[in-house]
C-alpha cells in the first residue's frame, strides 16, 4: 500500500498527540556552501595561512556556515518543513530532531516543543565546557567574520573569541566541540520526556522522518518502544533505505522506502 503526505495529516488530525523525529537527511545540504565561488577563496587562503604563519584559522569556519544558512537557504528542505508545519500546526505536537542547522527555529515551529540535543548555532559554549555555562553568540564577531566574507577587512583581522572564564577557545554549543556542553539542552530534553509521559494510553501519531543509524539511540529505537508499549499509537518510518518496521510493531506502523525530505516536499496527493 503507498502511503501520502495526505494519509500522515488525516491520521494526526486523528490522534491526540503527535510526534516528530527528525533524522540526518534533514542536515543543510552544505554542498551549497562548498560550492559557493567565495567560499573556495576562503579555504585556499586558509589553507595558505595555516601552512605559513602556523595560526589557526579554520574556527571561522563555523561562522561561515551560520551565514550559509541564512543567506543560502536549501530551498527543498524549506519546502520540506512547510508542509511539515501544515500538518502539525494546531496539534499537541513535540519535536525531536538530531539535526545541528536550527533549521526548526525558522519555519514557524513553536520552540518550546523543540529540543535539539546535538545542539547548533543559537548558543556558545567553552571548547572545554569549563563551568557548563552556555553563552549568548558573539554577534561582534559574527560581523566581523561577515565583512572578511564579502572582503570588507583581512583575515589577519579576525581574533578568535575566548571563554570569558578560563580562555580556552569559544565554540558553538554543537556536538563535536572537545567537550560538548549538555546543559544547551537539557532544560528542553526534560520538557520532551515530561509531553511523553502525558502520552500514555493518548492516540499518538509518530513521524520518524529520515532517521538511519547515525544516532539510532536517539530516534529510531526509543520511537519503536514508545510505539510497541502504547497500543493507541501508530508510526510513520520513512527512509529511502532503512525504512523497515520491527518485528514488534503489531501492525502499527508503515513503512515508507523514500528520501523524506523529497516525501514532505512534493507536498499532498
Amino acid at each position: 500500500m503507498k502511503h501520502t503526505l495526505s494519509d500522515i495529516a488525516a491520521k494526526c488530525d486523528e490522534a491526540d498527540m503527535v510526534l516528530v523525529g527528525i533524522g540526518e537527511e534533514f542536515q543543510y545540504d552544505w554542498d551549497i556552501l562548498l560550492r559557493n565561488e567565495r567560499y573556495q577563496e576562503i579555504e585556499k587562503e586558509i589553507e595558505q595561512k595555516e601552512k605559513k604563519e602556523r595560526e589557526e584559522y579554520r574556527w571561522i569556519v563555523p561562522f561561515i556556515q551560520k551565514m550559509a544558512l541564512e543567506k543560502y537557504p536549501d530551498l527543498r528542505l524549506r519546502e520540506a518543513y512547510r508542509n511539515l508545519q501544515k500538518i502539525i500546526e494546531g496539534k499537541n505536537y513535540f519535536i525531536l530532531s538530531i539535526t545541528m542547522d536550527d533549521h526548526l527555529y525558522r519555519n514557524g515551529f513553536q520552540e518550546d516543543r523543540i529540543v535539539t540535543p546535538c545542539g547548533g548555532f543559537r548558543k556558545m559554549q567553552c571548547d572545554h565546557n569549563c563551568c557548563g555555562l552556555i553563552m549568548e553568540p558573539d554577534e561582534d564577531m559574527y560581523q566581523k567574520v561577515l565583512a572578511y566574507f564579502y572582503k570588507e577587512i583581512e583575515l589577519e583581522e579576525l581574533t578568535e573569541p575566548e571563554c570569558e572564564k578560563c580562555g580556552q577557545k569559544k565554540r558553538f554549543n554543537q556536538l563535536g566541540v572537545s567537550k560538548y556542553a549538555e546543559e544547551g539542552y537539557l532544560p528542553q530534553w526534560n520538557v520532551y520526556t515530561k509531553w511523553l509521559q502525558g502520552t500514555v494510553n493518548k492516540k499518538l501519531c509518530v513521524i520518524e522522518l529520515g532517521a538511519g543509524m547515525e544516532m539510532p539511540a536517539i530516534i529510531r529505537w526509543p520511537f519503536e518502544k514508545i510505539v510497541y508499549y502504547n497500543q493507541k499509537s501508530f508510526l510513520y518510518r520513512i527512509h529511502p533505505a532503512l525504512y523497515q518496521l520491527g518485528e514488534k510493531m503489531g501492525g502499527r506502523g508503515a513503512a515508507i522506502q523514500e528520501k523524506s525530505v523529497d516525501f514532505l516536499a512534493n507536498g499532498f496527493v
